[in-house]
């Protein structure tokens, strides 16, 4: 029979499915990894008992070398002794008792060597074969290492995989809830500001009107829409704060040197360099929207048109940033480069 997770929960609670996958990876990498260590145990010690089966062999064909010489010597011995004293001697008088005792005693030495000599080589051709057997052995083990090794290394991107696409999905779905969240903030402070006729009303002429202050922020949600950096960030809304002469007409989104940036949306891209921006690029959206990056650590590629996502430099501290911390100074002017600045802080943190 077989089980498998029921469809409409995991349409239900996508993060959960996402788990349920990492899980199971996780799993998997774990089998292979037990699977890895006992292939590796079996290799080291085939590897062992093969190099102690060189050794024996080695040391019972010394043994079988030095035994077959002192055979050899002996029956020159036996020969020259027999030459010199003729084998007519050996058979007159007392002689022929110890001529008989010395050609039994020499026999039974040459048949003792003959059966140690026999046993020598009947084990060291056992240790020949099962010298070849482990290597045939050795082989198909270290095959199968490379097999067990090559898969553990494949479940673990699976796994790597899994795990971003956990992340990603955490992310997808925290930027979401942000994003619902200003949204009911917008719905909330659109219903709560005074209409055009009650301010009109209620206002004393030469005054201004109050509905500037209870405009709600613009925040950019719809379509496809990225956060400009590609990493661990962190900013507050400092929009409209003073800066030396002037406000501050961006967010700046502090992030270590060298961090990604990328265009939020598709579009047409240049890059221009001034004093206050140092390396600054400018991304159009096809809706007209521009978006200001400035500080930058470097440029990638030259101007051109681009695609959600794709990256365009670093972040640094270039210009009137020198000297301080890394971070991106990011603008958005809706109506192209020379748009008037709105608060970007809203739609990055629905974002990023």
């Amino acid at each position: 029979m077989t089980l498998s997770a029921p469809a409409a929960s995991a349409a239900r609670d996508p993060l959960a499915d996402a788990q349920s996958r990492i899980t199971a990876a996780q799993e998997a990498a774990d089998r292979a990894a037990a699977a890895y260590d006992a292939a590796q145990t079996r290799y080291y010690t085939l590897q062992h008992d093969a190099e102690v089966t060189r050794s024996n062999i080695a040391s019972l064909r010394a043994t079988q070398q030095a035994l077959a010489a002192s055979v050899a010597r002996r029956a020159v011995g036996l020969y020259m002794r027999a030459d010199g004293t003729g084998f007519e001697d050996m058979f007159s008088g007392s002689d022929v008792l110890d001529a008989a005792r010395r050609t039994t005693l020499g026999a039974a030495a040459n048949a003792h060597d003959d059966v140690v000599i026999s046993r020598l080589r009947a084990t060291t051709e056992d240790l020949d074969i099962r010298q070849a057997s482990l290597r045939s052995q050795l082989d198909d083990a270290k095959s199968a290492l490379d097999q067990v090794r090559s898969e553990q290394a494949s479940l673990e991107r699976s796994l790597a995989e899994a795990q971003q696409a956990e992340q990603d999905l955490r992310a997808r779905l925290d930027r979401e809830r942000r994003a619902n969240e200003y949204a009911a903030r917008v719905r909330a402070a659109r219903a709560s500001a005074p209409s055009p006729a009650d301010s009109s009303s209620g206002s004393s002429p030469g005054s201004s009107g109050s509905t500037t202050s209870n405009d709600p922020p613009q925040i950019i949600v719809s379509g496809d829409w990225v956060c400009p950096v590609q990493g661990a960030v962190s900013f507050t809304d400092t929009f409209g704060a003073p800066r030396g002469g002037h406000t501050h007409k961006g967010v700046d989104m502090f992030a270590a040197t060298g961090t990604p940036l990328v265009a939020v949306v598709a579009g047409s891209l240049f890059f221009q360099s001034d004093n206050l921006g140092g390396l600054a690029a400018y991304v159009t959206g096809n809706d007209g929207t521009t978006y200001y990056y400035a500080h930058l650590n470097d440029y990638v590629g030259g101007g051109r048109t681009v695609s959600t996502g794709e990256l365009i430099g670093h972040v640094g501290n270039t210009g009137d940033a020198s000297g301080g911390p890394s971070h991106l100074h990011f603008e958005i002017r809706p109506g192209g480069p020379n748009g008037s600045a709105i608060d970007p802080t809203p739609t990055v943190a629905a974002h990023c």
